[in-house]
This record gives C-alpha cells, sequence and structure tokens, in this order.
C-alpha cells in the first residue's frame, strides 16, 4: 500500500470515528452545476449568432422589425388555417439560420412545448367548457353537483375545446420560436442597438444592460465563493452551520454588490456620464433590409385570407 492511499485510508477511519461524513454532490454542487450550464448557454447564443446563416447576415433590425410584425400578427389571427400559416415561417427561419433542431429544441423551445401542452390540455375536457363530446374519457352513473359546480355524466374531450386547445398552442409556441430565433441569431448588444431605432428611452437600454452584466458579474462571484468551499470542505457539516454559513455568503454578497454600484457609479462620473447614454450612430436601412420586412408583412397579411 503506498504511502497516499495510507494517508487516505487514515483519514477515512478518523472521519468514521467522529461521524462524519465524506461530502458528496449537495446543493453546492448543483449550484455550480446549473451556473455553468447558463453561462454555457450564453456562449451558445454568441455562437449561433456568429454562424454564417441567411438570417445573421441580414442588420440586426431588420430581424427585430420582423419578429415585432410577425408577432402583432399572431396576436390578431383566429382561425386555425391561418395560425398554421404563421406557425410556419419561424421555423424556416430557423432552418435558413442553420440552427439545428436540436439546439433550438434546447434553447427553451421543448420547455415552451410541454408547458403550453400542460396549460392547453384541461381546456380540451368537459369539464370546464360544455361542447360536443368526441372522445368519452370517463362515464359515470349520472351528473355529480359539488356546490355550484357539476360534472358532467360523460366526461371526455370535446370539439370546441380541442380547437380552443389548438388555437392557443398556434398562437404560443409560433410567438415562442420567433423570440428564440431571434434571440439566438442576435447578439445581446447588437439586439440592445436595435431596440434604440425603436426610440426607447436611453435609461431604459442601458438599465437593461446593466442588468445583464451584472448578473453575470453576480453568477460569476457566486461560482468562486461556492468552488472555494467545495475546495476546501473534506466532510459533510451539519445543515446548521450550512444555512449559517449561505445566510453569512449572502450578507457578503449584498456588500460587496453596494460597494460595486458606487464604484461603478463613481468611475461612470469620472469619465464624464451626465445621465444619458451614448450609442455610436447606426446607418440607414438599405433596400435589401426593407425589402426583408415587407416580405414577412406581405406574407402575414396574405396568411389572413386563407
Amino acid at each position: 500500500m503506498s504511502e497516499a492511499s495510507a494517508k487516505e485510508r487514515r483519514f477515512r477511519e478518523l472521519a468514521a470515528s467522529r461521524g462524519l461524513r465524506p461530502s458528496g454532490e449537495g446543493n453546492v454542487g448543483k449550484t455550480l452545476r446549473r451556473i455553468s450550464v447558463f453561462f454555457a448557454d450564453s456562449l451558445f447564443r454568441e455562437e449561433t449568432a456568429r454562424r454564417n446563416g441567411l438570417a445573421q447576415r441580414t442588420d440586426p433590425r431588420v430581424r427585430l422589425l420582423a419578429v415585432l410584425g410577425f408577432l402583432a400578427s399572431v396576436s390578431i389571427a383566429r382561425r386555425i388555417p391561418v395560425l398554421l400559416a404563421h406557425a410556419a415561417l419561424p421555423f424556416v427561419a430557423v432552418i435558413l439560420s442553420r440552427i439545428r433542431f436540436r439546439e433550438f429544441l434546447g434553447a427553451g423551445f421543448l420547455v415552451a412545448v410541454l408547458f403550453s401542452t400542460l396549460m392547453a390540455a384541461p381546456a380540451t375536457l368537459n369539464l370546464f367548457r360544455d361542447g360536443e363530446v368526441v372522445r368519452p374519457l370517463l362515464r359515470l352513473s349520472g351528473p355529480l353537483r359539488f356546490g355550484p359546480y357539476a360534472i358532467p355524466a360523460t366526461v371526455g374531450i370535446t370539439r370546441e375545446g380541442l380547437l380552443s386547445a389548438a388555437t392557443f398552442l398556434l398562437r404560443v409556441l409560433p410567438s415562442v420560436a420567433s423570440v428564440l430565433w431571434l434571440t439566438l441569431t442576435t447578439r445581446w448588444t447588437d439586439l440592445l442597438r436595435s431596440l434604440r431605432f425603436l426610440r426607447l428611452p436611453p435609461l431604459f437600454l442601458q438599465v437593461t444592460g446593466m442588468t445583464v452584466r451584472y448578473t453575470h458579474a453576480l453568477l460569476r462571484q457566486l461560482e468562486e465563493i461556492h468552488l472555494g468551499k467545495k475546495s476546501r470542505t473534506a466532510c459533510k457539516t451539519p445543515a446548521s452551520r450550512e444555512r449559517a454559513w449561505a445566510g453569512s455568503r449572502i450578507g457578503a454578497s449584498w456588500e460587496r454588490s453596494l460597494r460595486l454600484m458606487e464604484e461603478t457609479a463613481d468611475a461612470m462620473k469620472a469619465r464624464g456620464f451626465t445621465g444619458e447614454a451614448k450609442f455610436p450612430p447606426q446607418s440607414r436601412f438599405g433596400w435589401a433590409g426593407w425589402g426583408i420586412v415587407a416580405a414577412v408583412v406581405l406574407f402575414c397579411a396574405g396568411a389572413h385570407f386563407l
């Protein structure tokens, strides 16, 4: 047995004699993993925004205006054929942007599909809305009444409920897909500059940009704190001590945040900041940009006549 193995064996025997357990994958490890996933997602979006796709070669303002027009058109659509026509547009845009379908699902669309389906499923039953039952699920001896609420003798899926659920899904999922497409094909700084094109207050854009940067700084700080603790932890500690440590780190993070805010404000004032953010001038739209926006608008307008 080597010297290192003997030391490890003596350490484990000493820990067992004192009732200590080796540190394992606890809340600290899970927190670190989620922070790593957050930064990995951020890097993934930067990588997809730099791909040589058709959408990435267009002006970010073109993409923003196209998505806003698409969302407005979807919000006023009522019929299923119109919504189906709208649903095809975001997925065509994803293909032209060279974004793999698996990547698109992992970026949040799969979660949106599952959550929207769960939200729409109850609307298909005649428990909440009367209608023509097309698929019976449960037959009772007779209708049941609980105060003002009544359960019919035949519980099932109704035609009207299916239409309501389909309308909901075809309105929500294409909207989510278009917004995800915009975020995956546009870097965050370019998106902020595009919002400036809509004449939004500079203070709003400045606060939004600093919030994103500070979120990254805060998460990086938490990652360093947890890594430091994990590297110095040999055995599990009582839950009360863990809570006390977590509370002390929250207080220290809050104090550090206030100090960082003051230092940032002093640095901005020292560099001549007067309260209004300055943005570099943007080039004018070309004919190609306006042509893409017009094509999206004409497509959405034509879909309403289906």
